[in-house]
């Protein structure tokens, strides 16, 4: 019997989306053995499965046939995708309810009510992060790492396809724009050209804020974090994003999309970080963010320690069990 068996999600998505975060995560707590990823084809060409755990991932092709081939004791359902509504059907919601309660995505708000039990998922994180973090300490033991923060405030981020009135990302840029030379700011909305004309047609003024080169490479990128004093964090497709953990092990003070009412499993010193809630400026926060910064010196070496309780190198570790044990007990409520 494997321990636990992942149902990739169906129709065209990502490697992350498919369940391949899921499926790394298991495995390093619970060894290659204890997990299985497979597909809802290779489902019915296949032998019968015996499971304790199903992970079935949304949007899905699952039904009664499939459910033929399989035996397992848990169900869950799961999807990556940023929208907060569950990623199904009309026409599936009958038999995937009678499955399961549980439904796991990478962020959850309180606010949500889809009559179903939300749970989290593990994140994917930059292959490069755990290198450059382990690389930054390693400076820093040997005093070689620079403690210059050149930059008040850093952020890049993609082109995002929010479609509503209220585009956090461009109205907060807009504001810094507008600040002159009140800040020392790096970075910019990285839009290849389909996105960036898309935005152009939305917000006449997108070159203003637009990172020139279009793209920026991940080392490039936490180079820059690591030299500034505050970093960003506004909402996109999604409230959270990875850049709050990167901007953290980065040792930047994050200015963040209102995230009290959020979680995910990763937890986030949310107590260390200024949220602006949603429509409000951004100016005032990121001045609260540099008293804060200049007034408490060691809370950036805080926000990294309270990060490893639970992470090695911003990588999960099966050193530091507290994660896998909170993301069990989910399957237990």
């Amino acid at each position: 019997m494997t321990k636990y068996l992942i149902l990739s999600a169906d129709y065209p998505c990502g490697r992350g989306t498919r369940g391949l975060n899921l499926h790394r995560f298991l495995r390093i707590y619970h060894g290659r053995r204890a997990v299985r990823i497979i597909t809802t084809d290779e489902l019915l060409r296949g032998d019968r499965l015996d499971t304790e755990v199903l992970f079935i991932g949304m949007p899905t092709r699952l039904s009664r046939e499939h459910l033929a081939k399989l035996r397992f004791n848990r169900a869950v359902l799961f999807d990556y995708h940023d929208g907060p509504h569950p990623a199904w059907l009309e026409s599936d919601q009958e038999l995937l309810r009678s499955l399961t309660d549980l439904y796991l995505r990478p962020w959850v708000e309180d606010s949500w009510n889809f009559g179903l039990r939300m749970g989290v998922l593990p994140i994917r994180r930059h292959f490069k992060l755990k290198a450059c973090v382990r690389w930054r300490s390693a400076m820093r033991a040997i005093g070689l790492e620079s403690n210059r923060r050149i930059h008040d405030v850093a952020f890049v981020g993609e082109a995002t396809a929010n479609q509503s009135d209220y585009h956090q990302r461009v109205e907060w840029l807009r504001e810094i724009k507008r600040a002159g030379d009140r800040y020392s700011f790096w970075g910019g909305i990285a839009a290849r050209k389909s996105a960036g004309d898309s935005l152009r047609a939305r917000f006449p003024d997108f070159d203003d804020f637009a990172y020139p080169k279009g793209r920026v490479g991940f080392l490039t990128y936490f180079s820059h974090l690591c030299r500034s004093r505050v970093a960003l964090a506004p909402a996109g497709n999604a409230r959270w994003s990875y850049r709050h953990y990167e901007a953290i092990y980065a040792g930047a003070i994050l200015v963040s999309a209102d995230f009290r009412n959020s979680r995910t499993l990763i937890p986030l010193p949310c107590e260390h970080m200024i949220h602006v809630p949603d429509g409000d400026p951004v100016l005032p926060a990121i001045d609260e963010a540099l008293a804060l910064r200049a007034n408490s010196p060691d809370l950036p070496r805080e926000n990294i320690e309270f990060l490893e309780r639970y992470l090695q190198d911003g990588d999960y570790c099966r050193g530091k069990p507290q994660l896998m044990d909170a993301f069990l007990e989910q399957l237990s409520g």
